[in-house]
């Protein structure tokens, strides 16, 4: 079984703690039940070309990815992340999904579908 997690759109600043909180403990409470977690962000916020909250939101949401693979490594625990663009199919993302909830070895990974990144210079 899979969890998909995905955060809450428009939060402000001040909500992001609580916004964070609430996903480490979905994603405690998944992994400690057997589940594989992928977490769902925009590329947009990955990319942080949209607001200031909503880019932070997706890097702390990420670096919980990334802590919950490396800790739970030894027990199996499955946790990746993926972004997409508004525009990305739906049966793209439903496979991406099932792919990274299976795979063993993508355990910590962002995966970003979607061609709006490709060719893009830091400003």
């Amino acid at each position: 079984m899979t969890v998909l997690f995905e955060p809450r759109a428009g939060l402000g600043i001040d909500e992001l703690e609580d916004e964070l909180a609430r996903a480490f403990e979905c994603l405690r409470r998944a992994v400690l039940d057997g589940y594989s977690v992928v977490v769902a962000l925009d590329d947009t916020d990955v990319q942080g070309v949209g607001d200031v909250a909503s880019a932070a939101l997706a890097h702390g949401l990420l670096g919980l990815v990334r802590a919950f693979a490396l800790e739970g490594r030894k027990q199996g625990w499955r946790v990746s992340a993926m972004s997409s663009t508004a525009d990305t199919d739906v049966t793209e993302r439903v496979a991406w999904t099932e792919q990274l909830a299976d795979s063993r070895d993508a355990g910590g990974t962002l995966v970003r579908l979607g061609g709006q990144h490709l060719g893009r210079v830091a400003t």
